[in-house]
C-alpha cells in the first residue's frame, strides 16, 4: 500500500513538473536568441533546405533531425517546437530522478532532488529546445546505463551507441563524455587486455552508427558541407568567442569544493564501500572532462550545462554521508514533502504572474504563421512588419535583400527566404576560414541590398566584426531603414 502511494505521488509530480516545464517555455516572449535562431534551421529543412548546405548548423545533426521529424508530423511552429523543448527537458528530469534512484535514495528524495535540478534550470528552459540540453540529456543517459550495467557484458555494447548519440548531438560534448567514460576505465584497470578489448567492444556500435550516417550524408551531397561547418568551425569559433561573467566565480567555487571534497573522501577508503566510490569516481571524471563545455561562452548558461554533473555528484555525496542519516521519521519526511510543495506552489505562481502580464503586454500571431504561440511586444512586431514588407517589396523588382544580423531570423523565416550561412553572420558559423570565405561570396554578390546595424552597440557581441568592416569600407550606403543602414556593391 505505501509502494502504492508513493508511486502515486511520484507520477503527480512529473505531471505539475510536465505542465510547469510546458507553460514556462509558452509563456517566453519571442526575442531574436538561441530559440529563434534554432527554430529556423529547422524551419528551413522543413521547407525543403538541406541541413548543412543551406543552413547555419555548426554542431552535428540528431537535435535538429528530431526537429524536423516533429515539424513534419505535427505543423512547422513555434508551438511545435516548445513542445519539443518541453519534451526534452522533461526527458533530462525523469533520468535525474531515475539515476538517484539507482543510487538508492527514497523517492521522496529523488523527488526533491529532481525539483532542485529544475530550479536551476528554471530560467534557461526560456531559450528554447537546444542541441546542448539534448546532448546533456544523453549523457544523463550514459551515467544510468552505468549505474544499472556496468558489470554486465552489455555494458560497452550500448555505451557506445549513447556515445555516439551524445556525438551526434554535439560533436564536442561528445568527445568530452567520451574521453570522461574511457579515463574512468583507465584508471579503474590500466593498460590492461581487458581495457582495450572493452574499447573495442564500443566502438563495435559507435563506429557502424558513425558510417551509416556520413553514407547518407554523402548520398544526399552534404558531406563536405557537414565537415566543413561541423569540424572546420571549431578553431575560429573557440578563438573568436570569449565571454567570461563574474556572477560565475560562485558557480567555480562550488565546483572546486566538490573536487576536493570527492577526492578526500575517495582517498578515506574506510568511510563508504566499494561500490559507492566506484561511483563517485566515474561521476567526479565526467563531471571534469565535461566541464569543458562551458568554454570558449563562460556564460551562466554554458555554466549551468556543467555545473549539472556537479550538482548530480555533491548531492549524492551529501546524501550518503548525511541525509540518510539525519532524516528518518515519517515527520522529517513530512518536512521534505512541505517542501517539495512549495517549490510547485511558487513555480505556478510565478508562472501564473507570466501569464497574466504577457496576457496585458504582448501580442500573438495567427494560427498560420511560423512564430505561432511566441508572445510578441508590439514594438517588435511592428519592426518584423516593416522589414518583411520592405523585403518583399524588394523582390519583386529582383533585388535580394540580406539582413547580416543576429535578427535575420525574425524576417526571414516568415518570409520562408533562405540565405543560408548569412542568415546568422555569428564569428565561428562559417566552417574553415569562414570569414574569409564569406566576404569572397558577399563580394561577388550582385542585385543584393545588405542591412547591417547602423550603430555598433546594436551588434551582437558575437557578431563578425570583420565582415561588417568589410561592408563599410567596400560597399555604398544606399540609405537606411529602422535602425538599419542599406548597403550596395558599389
Amino acid at each position: 500500500m505505501k509502494k502504492n502511494s508513493a508511486n502515486f505521488w511520484v507520477v503527480l509530480l512529473f505531471i505539475a513538473l510536465f505542465m510547469l516545464l510546458f507553460f514556462n517555455t509558452l509563456l517566453t516572449e519571442f526575442s531574436a536568441s538561441d530559440e529563434i535562431w534554432n527554430f529556423q534551421n529547422i524551419y528551413k529543412m522543413w521547407s525543403g533546405g538541406l541541413i548543412y548546405q543551406n543552413n547555419n548548423v555548426i554542431v552535428t545533426p540528431i537535435f535538429f533531425l528530431f526537429g524536423h521529424l516533429l515539424f513534419s508530423i505535427f505543423g512547422a511552429n513555434v508551438l511545435i517546437f516548445r513542445v519539443y523543448n518541453t519534451c526534452i527537458y522533461f526527458s533530462k528530469y525523469v533520468l535525474i530522478f531515475l539515476i538517484f534512484r539507482k543510487l538508492k535514495d527514497k523517492k521522496i528524495f529523488c523527488s526533491l532532488y529532481t525539483l532542485l535540478f529544475f530550479l536551476l534550470d528554471f530560467s534557461f528552459v526560456k531559450s528554447g529546445a537546444n542541441y546542448n540540453t539534448l546532448a546533456i540529456t544523453f549523457c544523463l543517459l550514459g551515467i544510468l546505463w552505468f549505474l544499472t550495467h556496468h558489470e554486465k557484458k552489455s555494458y560497452h555494447f550500448v555505451q557506445g551507441l549513447v556515445i555516439f548519440l551524445v556525438f551526434f548531438s554535439k560533436q564536442t560534448t561528445g568527445i568530452y563524455y567520451a574521453f570522461g567514460v574511457v579515463l574512468f576505465e583507465l584508471l579503474e584497470m590500466g593498460w590492461c587486455k581487458k581495457f582495450f578489448q572493452n574499447q573495442g567492444l564500443k566502438l563495435c556500435t559507435f563506429l557502424p552508427c558513425l558510417f551509416i550516417s556520413l553514407a547518407i550524408f554523402y548520398q544526399a551531397g552534404n558531406l563536405l558541407a557537414f565537415w566543413d561547418l561541423c569540424f572546420g568551425s571549431i578553431l575560429e569559433f573557440g578563438t573568436s568567442n570569449h565571454t567570461f561573467s563574474y556572477k560565475n566565480i560562485f558557480t567555480f567555487a562550488f565546483m572546486t569544493f566538490t573536487i576536493i571534497f570527492s577526492i578526500f573522501i575517495l582517498r578515506k577508503q574506510n568511510i563508504l564501500p566499494k561500490s559507492s566510490r566506484k561511483t563517485i569516481k566515474f561521476l567526479l571524471i565526467l563531471a571534469i572532462t565535461l566541464s569543458f563545455n562551458m568554454f570558449p561562452l563562460a556564460n551562466l548558461y554554458h555554466m549551468n550545462m556543467s555545473l549539472l554533473f556537479y550538482l548530480l555528484l555533491f548531492l549524492y555525496l551529501i546524501d550518503l554521508l548525511l541525509i540518510r542519516e539525519l532524516f528518518t521519521t515519517k515527520s522529517q519526511f513530512y518536512t521534505i514533502f512541505l517542501i517539495s510543495f512549495l517549490i510547485i506552489y511558487i513555480s505556478f505562481f510565478k508562472l501564473g504572474y507570466l501569464y497574466f502580464s504577457n496576457m496585458i503586454t504582448y501580442e500573438n500571431f495567427d494560427k498560420n504563421h511560423p512564430f505561432y504561440n511566441a508572445p510578441i511586444s508590439s514594438e517588435t512586431k511592428q519592426r518584423m512588419n516593416v522589414l518583411t514588407n520592405y523585403i518583399s517589396k524588394k523582390a519583386t523588382i529582383g533585388t535580394k535583400v540580406v539582413v547580416l544580423s543576429y535578427e535575420a531570423a525574425n524576417f526571414m523565416v516568415p518570409l520562408n527566404l533562405n540565405n543560408g550561412t548569412l542568415d546568422l553572420p555569428l564569428q565561428g558559423n562559417f566552417g574553415y576560414h569562414g570569414i574569409q570565405k564569406t566576404i569572397d561570396k558577399i563580394a561577388d554578390m550582385k542585385q543584393t541590398e545588405f542591412l547591417i546595424f547602423t550603430k555598433d552597440e546594436d551588434c551582437f557581441y558575437q557578431e563578425s566584426k570583420q565582415i561588417r568592416e568589410y561592408i563599410l569600407n567596400h560597399f555604398k550606403k544606399n540609405g537606411e531603414i529602422l535602425n538599419y543602414s542599406i548597403y550596395i556593391n558599389k
